[in-house]
């Protein structure tokens, strides 16, 4: 009999419970963004599990045998979203597949108004979907050592409101 090797790629999968977690799964698959228009909530600088869609605040990089396709079909299904197409599913693996070009595997990766870090990234200056940022470090590294620290910052809404896009939709 012939066996083939499935094909292994990277994604994000939950790192940790530090710092900020309402997730209590072990080890499982992120979601992509799902940023809405209050990113002081969270949904700007968190990231939510694919089994129970709590929130935490590292991922990191694993290689995994399940095909990006399918954890688009199964980001549909935990968000509840009835009218999204196998297209619109193809293309954001792709989209996805782009994403995780710029890290390796076992890089702890944290969210940040639609852009994805390396936790120690420094020297950051990005237009996100909200806002526009400018940061010698990023709130999530620092709040490594004071974890009240991403609630004061980054969910703080006068932190976004100071800093949003002027031309945002």
């Amino acid at each position: 009999m012939f066996w083939r090797r499935k094909k292994m790629q990277k994604f994000f999968f939950k790192a940790n419970d530090n710092v900020l977690s309402f997730c209590r799964c072990e080890g499982e698959p992120a979601m992509s963004s799902g940023q809405l228009d209050c990113p002081w909530c969270g949904c700007g600088w968190m990231i939510a599990c694919t089994k129970c869609t709590k929130s935490f605040v590292f991922a990191q990089v694993r290689e995994t045998e399940i095909p990006l396709i399918e954890l688009g079909r199964r980001e549909v299904a935990a968000r509840g979203l009835a009218h999204v197409t196998e297209q619109e599913i193809a293309e954001w693996a792709e989209g996805m597949a782009e994403t995780l070009d710029a890290f390796e595997v076992g890089d702890i990766v944290v969210y940040l108004d639609g852009s994805y870090w390396t936790v120690d990234s420094t020297d950051i200056a990005f237009d996100g979907y909200y806002a526009s940022h400018t940061l010698d470090r990023l709130p999530h590294a620092d709040a490594m050592a004071d974890p009240a620290l991403l609630n004061r910052v980054l969910g703080n809404k006068k932190y976004w409101l100071e800093r949003e896009l002027p031309d945002r939709e």
